[in-house]
């Protein structure tokens, strides 16, 4: 039987591939759990910035973080 319950998820690498795809499955309701080896780069996204350049992407990954769907941390 499958369940309704939404997987967590854990993305490695918070660049221009990661972050948004943490993101966006994170809006989906998933638990995410990014994990990047810099701790600066991890600082500014759990005060729900970014470091890189992409449209909406500072809002969505704001939105996210301050709804508790995802944290980042350094390895």
């Amino acid at each position: 039987m499958l369940s309704d319950e939404k997987p967590n998820v854990c993305v490695l690498s918070l660049g221009y591939i990661g972050l948004p795809t943490a993101a966006v499955i994170a809006r989906s309701g998933c638990r995410v759990l990014g994990v990047d080896v810099t701790d600066h780069v991890v600082d500014i996204i759990n005060s729900g910035k970014i470091h890189i350049e992409e449209v909406d992407l500072d809002g969505l990954v704001q939105g996210v973080v301050s709804r508790g769907f995802a944290c980042f941390s350094a390895s």
